[in-house]
Protein backbone atom coordinates (compact mmCIF):
# COMPACT_ATOMS: atom_id res chain seq x y z
CA UNK A 1 0.00 0.00 0.00
CA UNK A 2 1.51 3.49 -1.01
CA UNK A 3 1.60 6.05 2.15
CA UNK A 4 0.71 9.27 1.26
CA UNK A 5 1.77 12.72 3.22
CA UNK A 6 4.56 13.10 5.96
CA UNK A 7 6.10 9.55 7.54
CA UNK A 8 5.02 9.70 11.31
CA UNK A 9 8.30 9.65 13.43
CA UNK A 10 8.09 6.48 15.36
CA UNK A 11 10.73 7.62 18.02
CA UNK A 12 9.67 7.81 21.19
CA UNK A 13 9.45 11.29 22.94
CA UNK A 14 12.65 12.09 25.16
CA UNK A 15 11.70 12.10 28.98
CA UNK A 16 11.70 15.88 29.50
CA UNK A 17 8.67 16.46 27.05
CA UNK A 18 6.86 13.23 28.81
CA UNK A 19 7.13 15.65 32.10
CA UNK A 20 6.11 18.66 30.22
CA UNK A 21 3.00 16.88 29.11
CA UNK A 22 2.02 15.65 32.32
CA UNK A 23 0.20 18.72 33.97
CA UNK A 24 1.50 19.96 37.35
CA UNK A 25 -0.57 18.24 40.18
CA UNK A 26 -2.42 20.86 42.57
CA UNK A 27 -1.55 20.57 46.19
CA UNK A 28 -4.88 19.30 47.02
CA UNK A 29 -4.49 16.73 44.62
CA UNK A 30 -1.17 15.28 45.29
CA UNK A 31 -1.93 15.57 49.13
CA UNK A 32 -5.47 13.97 48.21
CA UNK A 33 -3.58 10.63 46.15
CA UNK A 34 -0.95 10.81 49.16
CA UNK A 35 -3.58 10.01 52.02
CA UNK A 36 -5.77 7.70 49.83
CA UNK A 37 -2.94 5.11 49.68
CA UNK A 38 -1.77 5.92 53.73
CA UNK A 39 -5.63 4.86 54.80
CA UNK A 40 -6.76 1.54 55.46
CA UNK A 41 -3.79 -0.20 56.60
CA UNK A 42 -4.01 -3.41 58.53
CA UNK A 43 -2.32 -1.40 61.32
CA UNK A 44 -0.58 2.12 62.66
CA UNK A 45 1.84 3.29 65.52
CA UNK A 46 -0.01 4.13 68.38
CA UNK A 47 1.72 7.72 68.01
CA UNK A 48 -0.56 8.43 64.36
CA UNK A 49 -3.56 7.78 66.60
CA UNK A 50 -2.64 10.11 69.35
CA UNK A 51 -1.39 12.72 67.18
CA UNK A 52 -4.79 12.92 65.64
CA UNK A 53 -6.41 13.75 69.00
CA UNK A 54 -3.92 16.22 70.40
CA UNK A 55 -4.88 19.48 70.47
CA UNK A 56 -2.32 21.90 68.50
CA UNK A 57 -1.91 25.47 66.65
CA UNK A 58 -4.22 23.30 63.71
CA UNK A 59 -6.07 20.59 65.18
CA UNK A 60 -9.38 21.44 67.88
CA UNK A 61 -11.19 18.19 69.30
CA UNK A 62 -14.50 18.70 69.73
CA UNK A 63 -16.99 16.45 71.63
CA UNK A 64 -20.61 16.29 69.38
CA UNK A 65 -22.29 14.90 72.16
CA UNK A 66 -23.52 11.32 73.10
CA UNK A 67 -24.61 8.37 70.65
CA UNK A 68 -26.62 5.62 72.44
CA UNK A 69 -25.95 1.51 71.90
CA UNK A 70 -28.33 -0.34 73.45
CA UNK A 71 -26.94 -3.79 71.82
CA UNK A 72 -23.39 -2.87 72.03
CA UNK A 73 -23.27 -3.94 68.62
CA UNK A 74 -21.14 -1.82 66.52
CA UNK A 75 -22.04 -0.72 62.73
CA UNK A 76 -20.11 2.05 60.85
CA UNK A 77 -21.33 3.29 57.57
CA UNK A 78 -22.20 6.46 55.67
CA UNK A 79 -25.64 7.38 57.19
CA UNK A 80 -27.36 9.08 53.85
CA UNK A 81 -26.81 5.65 52.06
CA UNK A 82 -25.03 2.77 53.36
CA UNK A 83 -26.87 2.90 56.99
CA UNK A 84 -29.93 -0.26 57.56
CA UNK A 85 -28.63 -1.59 54.29
CA UNK A 86 -26.64 -4.71 53.39
CA UNK A 87 -24.00 -2.04 52.53
CA UNK A 88 -23.40 -1.31 55.94
CA UNK A 89 -20.29 -2.57 57.83
CA UNK A 90 -21.23 -4.38 61.22
CA UNK A 91 -17.91 -5.13 62.97
CA UNK A 92 -17.42 -8.91 64.72
CA UNK A 93 -16.13 -7.09 68.01
CA UNK A 94 -19.40 -5.81 70.35
CA UNK A 95 -18.94 -2.90 73.14
CA UNK A 96 -21.18 -2.88 76.78
CA UNK A 97 -24.58 -1.49 76.15
CA UNK A 98 -25.03 2.23 76.67
CA UNK A 99 -24.23 5.78 75.40
CA UNK A 100 -20.59 6.82 74.52
CA UNK A 101 -19.57 10.33 72.95
CA UNK A 102 -18.13 10.97 70.20
CA UNK A 103 -15.22 12.96 69.78
CA UNK A 104 -13.83 15.19 66.03
CA UNK A 105 -10.51 15.93 65.58
CA UNK A 106 -11.42 18.76 63.69
CA UNK A 107 -7.99 19.78 61.07
CA UNK A 108 -7.29 23.57 60.07
CA UNK A 109 -5.38 22.94 56.62
CA UNK A 110 -3.83 25.75 54.26
CA UNK A 111 -4.49 23.34 51.36
CA UNK A 112 -7.57 21.36 52.11
CA UNK A 113 -9.65 24.11 54.96
CA UNK A 114 -11.14 22.60 57.46
CA UNK A 115 -11.90 19.41 57.63
CA UNK A 116 -12.46 16.34 60.04
CA UNK A 117 -9.46 14.35 60.26
CA UNK A 118 -11.09 11.87 62.54
CA UNK A 119 -13.86 10.45 64.95
CA UNK A 120 -13.32 8.91 67.83
CA UNK A 121 -16.32 6.78 69.97
CA UNK A 122 -14.68 6.99 73.78
CA UNK A 123 -16.13 3.57 75.54
CA UNK A 124 -13.70 3.76 78.61
CA UNK A 125 -11.39 7.09 79.40
CA UNK A 126 -8.18 4.42 79.54
CA UNK A 127 -6.03 5.17 77.63
CA UNK A 128 -5.44 2.98 74.20
CA UNK A 129 -1.72 1.56 74.41
CA UNK A 130 -2.13 -0.27 70.93
CA UNK A 131 -4.81 -0.50 67.82
CA UNK A 132 -6.33 -3.20 65.44
CA UNK A 133 -8.28 -2.73 62.40
CA UNK A 134 -11.61 -3.85 62.94
CA UNK A 135 -13.10 -7.02 61.00
CA UNK A 136 -16.82 -7.49 60.13
CA UNK A 137 -18.62 -10.11 60.94
CA UNK A 138 -18.58 -13.09 59.31
CA UNK A 139 -21.24 -14.19 57.42
CA UNK A 140 -23.71 -17.44 57.66
CA UNK A 141 -20.76 -19.11 55.29
CA UNK A 142 -18.32 -17.84 57.45
CA UNK A 143 -16.70 -15.04 54.85
CA UNK A 144 -16.45 -11.62 55.74
CA UNK A 145 -17.63 -9.40 53.22
CA UNK A 146 -15.88 -6.42 53.98
CA UNK A 147 -13.51 -4.40 56.74
CA UNK A 148 -14.20 -1.24 55.29
CA UNK A 149 -17.27 1.04 55.14
CA UNK A 150 -17.97 2.70 51.47
CA UNK A 151 -19.09 6.48 52.04
CA UNK A 152 -21.01 7.81 48.83
CA UNK A 153 -22.37 11.12 50.35
CA UNK A 154 -19.55 12.32 52.47
CA UNK A 155 -20.69 11.50 55.93
CA UNK A 156 -19.71 9.09 58.42
CA UNK A 157 -21.66 7.53 61.47
CA UNK A 158 -20.83 5.00 64.62
CA UNK A 159 -24.13 3.52 65.49
CA UNK A 160 -25.59 0.29 67.14
CA UNK A 161 -27.45 -2.39 64.97
CA UNK A 162 -30.64 -1.73 66.48
CA UNK A 163 -30.52 1.80 65.96
CA UNK A 164 -29.48 1.07 62.04
CA UNK A 165 -32.48 -0.99 62.16
CA UNK A 166 -34.67 1.94 63.18
CA UNK A 167 -32.84 4.14 60.67
CA UNK A 168 -34.08 2.26 57.98
CA UNK A 169 -37.62 1.85 59.40
CA UNK A 170 -37.69 5.71 59.54
CA UNK A 171 -36.22 6.20 56.26
CA UNK A 172 -38.28 3.67 54.90
CA UNK A 173 -41.70 5.68 55.85
CA UNK A 174 -40.32 9.28 55.35
CA UNK A 175 -40.12 8.31 51.82
CA UNK A 176 -43.45 6.66 51.64
CA UNK A 177 -44.63 10.26 52.91
CA UNK A 178 -42.40 11.94 51.19
CA UNK A 179 -42.23 10.62 47.61
CA UNK A 180 -40.76 13.20 45.81
CA UNK A 181 -38.39 14.46 48.05
CA UNK A 182 -34.67 14.00 48.75
CA UNK A 183 -33.88 13.07 53.18
CA UNK A 184 -30.63 14.54 52.85
CA UNK A 185 -31.96 17.90 51.12
CA UNK A 186 -35.41 18.04 52.60
CA UNK A 187 -35.20 16.93 55.95
CA UNK A 188 -31.30 17.00 57.45
CA UNK A 189 -29.95 19.53 55.49
CA UNK A 190 -32.21 21.74 57.79
CA UNK A 191 -30.47 20.02 61.07
CA UNK A 192 -26.80 20.38 59.83
CA UNK A 193 -27.65 24.22 59.18
CA UNK A 194 -28.74 24.44 62.78
CA UNK A 195 -25.39 22.74 64.00
CA UNK A 196 -23.24 25.44 61.87
CA UNK A 197 -25.40 28.09 63.48
CA UNK A 198 -24.39 26.92 67.18
CA UNK A 199 -20.91 25.60 66.42
CA UNK A 200 -19.27 27.60 63.44
CA UNK A 201 -15.70 27.88 64.59
CA UNK A 202 -15.40 23.94 64.34
CA UNK A 203 -17.64 23.14 60.96
CA UNK A 204 -18.08 24.06 57.68
CA UNK A 205 -20.77 26.60 56.13
CA UNK A 206 -23.82 24.09 56.18
CA UNK A 207 -22.83 22.04 59.24
CA UNK A 208 -20.14 19.37 59.34
CA UNK A 209 -22.55 17.05 62.05
CA UNK A 210 -25.31 16.25 64.25
CA UNK A 211 -26.91 14.43 67.12
CA UNK A 212 -30.12 13.45 65.75
CA UNK A 213 -32.92 11.59 67.56
CA UNK A 214 -34.55 8.73 66.52
CA UNK A 215 -38.69 10.36 66.46
CA UNK A 216 -39.78 7.35 67.87
CA UNK A 217 -37.34 5.54 70.13
CA UNK A 218 -35.30 9.01 70.54
CA UNK A 219 -32.29 6.59 70.57
CA UNK A 220 -29.22 9.17 69.16
CA UNK A 221 -27.54 9.16 66.08
CA UNK A 222 -24.35 11.44 65.30
CA UNK A 223 -23.86 12.08 61.51
CA UNK A 224 -20.46 13.52 60.28
CA UNK A 225 -18.40 14.87 57.28
CA UNK A 226 -15.52 12.16 56.09
CA UNK A 227 -12.59 14.18 55.80
CA UNK A 228 -12.25 15.21 52.19
CA UNK A 229 -15.24 13.20 51.36
CA UNK A 230 -16.37 10.24 49.78
CA UNK A 231 -13.76 7.00 49.73
CA UNK A 232 -13.37 3.96 51.80
CA UNK A 233 -12.21 3.96 55.55
CA UNK A 234 -11.67 1.66 58.49
CA UNK A 235 -12.37 1.51 62.38
CA UNK A 236 -9.42 0.75 64.37
CA UNK A 237 -10.40 -0.66 68.04
CA UNK A 238 -7.90 0.78 70.64
CA UNK A 239 -7.20 -1.45 73.58
CA UNK A 240 -5.54 -1.17 76.93
CA UNK A 241 -2.76 -3.31 78.26
CA UNK A 242 -5.49 -6.12 79.07
CA UNK A 243 -6.82 -6.32 75.54
CA UNK A 244 -9.75 -4.13 76.77
CA UNK A 245 -11.64 -1.34 73.90
CA UNK A 246 -10.95 1.43 75.28
CA UNK A 247 -12.38 3.61 71.86
CA UNK A 248 -12.72 3.15 67.96
CA UNK A 249 -11.28 5.17 66.03
CA UNK A 250 -12.16 6.19 61.79
CA UNK A 251 -9.44 8.01 60.69
CA UNK A 252 -10.09 10.54 57.25
CA UNK A 253 -6.63 12.08 56.61
CA UNK A 254 -3.09 12.13 58.08
CA UNK A 255 -2.65 16.60 58.87
CA UNK A 256 0.95 15.34 57.62
CA UNK A 257 -0.10 15.64 54.14
CA UNK A 258 -2.61 18.66 54.76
Amino acid sequence: MKLFGKKKDKTPPPPQAEEQAQPPKSPIQAAFEKNLKFLNQESYPREFFEGLFTEGERTVLFTVGEADFPTGEVVIADPLVYLGTKYQTLLERRIPKGSYPVELSVLYSETAGLRIAAARLKIKEEKAVSYKRGESRANEDGKRPFCFMGVDAGTACFTDLQIAGEYDGFLRKWHQENPDKNHYDDYFAEFFAESYEKFPRVQREGGDFIQWKLPQSENRLIMFASGLGDGMYCGYWGENDKGEITELVIPFLNPEFF
